[in-house]
């Protein structure tokens, strides 16, 4: 079976996930990523600091609120790489073989400093579910709160990126986190109907528990 990069490459798709530096302009005062899109950088401090303040004025607006953003985000990463599929002649994500879809996705936590994430099909067939394994979260390692989940925002980015690729209303939950002491950052991506079955045991149980649940 050829790898997910030996399939972009057929489809000519392969400079999309190029290996690329951002530019900066230090003059200007612009950073790019290697696509060409600005970005701005925002260290561990920033991030503290807007955790303070929207905790401070109402305890889980963080959640909630970077959860939102984050799907908002997804849609807005699919809309962006359907675009740039669009002015090469090539179809749209939701026309590619799921394998360069899950290039794109993983390619661009990792260009962007969120972690390397590693999406598993295994149970996708048989069970509805995708799961989502990120290693060196960004979001686990600057927060120092231990008795919460780290990621919302990625969670929000992964239901966005999959709700457009599916054509499906889907939600996405962290279920282990590297700042509870996990491995790594687990996710699952379902039905909204799904995952109303298993947020009550987040926290409480094993990742792997919380798996066997849904596969049951």
């Amino acid at each position: 079976m050829p790898s997910s990069e030996e399939i972009l490459t057929s489809l000519g798709l392969d400079r999309l996930i190029a290996a690329g530096r951002f530019t900066q302009d230090a003059a200007g005062g612009v950073v790019a990523n290697p696509a060409g899109a600005r970005v701005v950088c925002a260290g561990p401090e920033v991030l503290r600091s807007l955790h303070l303040v929207f905790e401070k004025e109402r305890a889980g607006t963080w959640t909630a609120t970077l959860k939102t953003a984050g799907f908002a985000c997804g849609k807005k990463i699919a809309t962006g790489l359907d675009a740039e599929l669009a002015a090469l002649g090539k179809p749209a994500l939701a026309a590619l073989p799921i394998e360069a879809c899950l290039v794109f996705v993983e390619h661009y936590f990792a260009v962007h400093g969120w972690g390397r994430l590693k999406v598993d099909l295994a149970d996708a067939a048989e069970h509805g579910v995708v799961i989502a394994r990120l290693e060196q979260s960004f979001f686990a390692a600057a927060l120092q709160d231990p008795a919460a989940f780290a990621d919302p925002l990625l969670a929000g980015v992964l239901q966005g990126f999959f709700e457009h690729i599916s054509g499906q209303t889907l939600g996405c939950e962290e279920i282990a986190c590297a700042r509870r002491g996990a491995p790594h950052c687990i996710f699952v991506i379902t039905s909204p109907e799904r995952l109303g079955t298993i947020v009550s045991f987040v926290g409480y149980e094993s990742a792997e528990a919380i798996l066997q649940r849904l596969r049951a």
